[in-house]
């Protein structure tokens, strides 16, 4: 008998809980208000001027020259920048004020190599060098249009701007960038004629 009246016990409290679990868990519900994200990027991709903003970026990205090396060269560049704008603390506390010169090299350290080419036969002739080359090295694109440089290696590449080939020092092509301290060291590389 005291066999059963556990048994009835124990069922008594399973299925109390269970019940009190199914109106615990019993809530208002609230439709969505917010606006579908999604759609609204649609909506705004919409109402840009892709053509527009296609010739501006074709205009805006005109390739800079470099004249091609007729024999292997190093040196050393020294970058420096100048602030274009002041830099100040949480309480407004100017830290750096603007025009204040620096080398960035001397705060920061370059993840890789930076390889700067006029063609894709540019790349084989570095490539030849394997010793130097990284495949984490980061190509970049002067004497032509970078996307015809993808095209033709299908390798990730950017295009060199004239303020950068200003600021990291470079004066032929092909060469290979890499930091050596607080300072570049640029190497030059000689193509034969018929490249």
């Amino acid at each position: 008998m005291n066999y059963y009246n556990n048994i009835n016990i124990i069922l008594l409290l399973l299925f109390s809980s269970a019940t009190n679990a199914v109106v615990i868990s019993q809530g208002t519900t609230y439709e969505i208000v917010e606006p579908d994200l999604l759609i609204e990027i649609q909506q705004k991709a919409k109402q840009v001027d892709w053509q527009k903003l296609q010739r501006n970026m074709k205009f805006t990205q005109e390739f800079a020259r470099l004249p091609i090396a007729t024999e292997y060269n190093s040196y050393y560049h020294t970058p420096t920048t100048i602030l274009p704008f002041e830099v100040k603390d949480k309480n407004g506390k100017v830290l750096y004020p603007k025009g204040f010169k620096f080398n960035p090299l001397k705060y920061t350290t370059l993840p890789n190599q930076l390889i700067v080419l006029g063609s894709a036969r540019h790349l084989d002739v570095v490539s030849n060098f394997s010793s130097l080359v990284s495949p984490d090295d980061t190509l970049l694109i002067v004497n032509m249009d970078t996307r015809k440089f993808i095209k033709q290696t299908g390798k990730r590449a950017f295009l060199l701007s004239k303020n950068a080939i200003k600021r990291l020092g470079i004066k032929q092509i092909p060469a290979i960038i890499s930091q050596q301290g607080d300072q570049f060291l640029i190497q030059v590389f000689a193509l034969r004629r018929e490249l």
